[in-house]
């Protein structure tokens, strides 16, 4: 493989790179909120505070998991973007 070869792999990964480090980022988001929801019923339960913040909560958590989804679609289509590239170099 030549060097120029080797810079258009390496430039067809970095959207891959980024869109999967977005879906880690959403997803270490999401499981912390539901660890404090966990833990929070079993400590704060019948507190006024918390019970506003639980509603919040999952409001932001749908939202949460739909851009963790949107990622995992952009992954899927990007790694087969690199593929094609890769396959063409051959």
């Amino acid at each position: 493989m030549t060097d120029q070869e080797k810079e258009i792999v390496a430039k067809a990964s970095v959207p891959m790179t980024i869109a999967n480090g977005f879906r880690w980022l959403f997803l270490a988001i999401a499981l912390l909120l539901l660890l404090l929801l966990f833990f929070g019923n079993k400590i704060w339960e019948g507190a006024a505070w918390y019970d506003a913040f639980v509603g919040k909560a999952y409001s932001f958590l749908v939202w949460d998991i739909l851009l963790m989804l949107l990622c995992n679609i952009l992954r899927i289509a990007f790694a087969a973007r690199y593929n094609r590239i890769v396959k063409n170099l051959k």
